[in-house]
């Protein structure tokens, strides 16, 4: 390919394209996740394209599975940086591969762009490669402890987790919320990644007969634990982190007659709402993808493709990664179609903290913000 030489540019750019890397879970027991964000950031990239590209060159995305292991995402990155040659990451789904791999990006001096994780380690402290979109997990544990807690008056607060870093970054977020309203953790349990293998976490949890419990894992282990528990009349408030997959979450408890009640905080407005930004990804979808749901896990994945293609545009024609770096966080307050702005600067990489708590309701999950609402749904 021939590289444009009349402006300064980095590896992974030529005069007619930007490659973009993305290590993501494509296969396995939450493959919906990295498929739902990956296919909502395409639908922008396809728009962008469409009119033109960025500056006259059109992105290219190059995405590997890793199965959300560990192991894989590595070996993903150093493929994308060493042998595709990608000027950037983007969107890696998941914790404990992100954090895997930010050792790499440090090493490799590359961006990484809007990782899918609400992870405290990979913002704080602030690793100057990583720019993210979403609010993080302490933010979120944050807004349901102000609920149930500060608004409701419980005070048995639990949490069921996966044994890795996702499961950590969130404990030490609700260990924090709680120590400052001097309370603890009532009572824990756990499973492991990529299993549904909770009942052990379930038999750990069940008789400190907890308010509420605070769910970190994916869709499948985190509706199974919900499933098993409510057939044994066990009926506290079951709150899960955005990550989870609110729509497979539901569907899951809908087919076992077990949709009601649950909460899950999510980082994006509702996916149904006529927000202009919303409308716009609902309205490409159905152009650049027509057999994919707009759900909040791709609706996340087009406004993520838009901070992206921002910072790329402000780089001009001095696409380098370095300057690439500087132009994101010279963004403020930047508009992408929602209820709330973005911002970055050179001390703080976090767009947005933004919170949105929903609940399941007559086989749907409905937005909300007072949370006396939710008085019906617990004992």
């Amino acid at each position: 390919m021939k590289v444009i030489v009349t402006e300064q540019v980095d590896v992974g750019v030529t005069d007619t394209e930007i490659l973009i890397g993305m290590s993501t879970v494509l296969s396995g027991p939450s493959d919906y996740l990295g498929i739902s964000f990956k296919n909502g950031a395409m639908a922008y990239f396809n728009r962008i394209n469409k009119l033109g590209g960025v500056n006259g060159r059109n992105i290219k995305l190059i995405a590997y599975d890793d199965g959300y292991e560990p192991g894989r995402c590595i070996e993903n990155t150093y493929k994308l940086i060493d042998e595709n040659k990608v000027f950037c990451l983007f969107g890696n789904v998941g914790t404990p591969t992100t954090m895997a791999i930010k050792p790499v990006i440090i090493e490799k001096q590359i961006p990484l762009v809007a990782p899918f994780t609400g992870a405290e380690p990979l913002r704080h402290p602030l690793v100057k490669e990583i720019f993210h979109y979403r609010a993080s997990y302490y933010d979120e544990v944050e807004k349901f402890i102000k609920g149930v807690v500060d608004e409701l008056g419980m005070t048995k607060i639990s949490c069921f987790y996966q044994d890795d870093p996702f499961g950590y970054t969130v404990l030490e977020g609700l260990n924090n919320s709680l120590t400052k309203r001097g309370l603890k953790i009532h009572s824990r349990g756990t499973y492991q990644r990529n299993t549904s293998d909770i009942q052990a976490g379930l038999n750990k949890i069940l008789p400190t007969d907890p308010d509420a419990i605070v769910m970190v894992g994916t869709y499948g282990s985190c509706a199974k634990f919900i499933i098993e528990g409510k057939k044994q009349d066990f009926n506290p408030i079951y709150m899960n982190v955005s990550f989870v997959g609110a729509h497979k979450l539901l569907d899951i408890l809908n087919d076992a007659g077990q949709g009601d009640g649950e909460i899950i905080t999510q980082v994006v407005p509702p996916e149904y709402s006529m927000l202009p930004g919303v409308v716009e990804a609902r309205n490409d979808l159905k152009v650049y993808a027509p057999d994919v749901e707009l759900n909040h896990v791709s609706l996340e994945g087009y406004l993520a493709a838009k901070v992206l293609v921002e910072g790329l545009t402000r780089s001009s024609k001095n696409l380098t990664r370095s300057n690439f770096i500087t132009q994101m966080e010279s963004i403020k307050n930047l508009d992408i179609g929602i209820d709330h702005q973005v911002s970055f600067s050179a001390t703080d990489h976090q767009g947005s903290d933004k919170v949105y708590p929903a609940i399941i309701n007559n086989e749907e999950y409905n937005y909300f913000e007072n949370w006396k609402v939710i008085s019906t749904y617990f004992k």
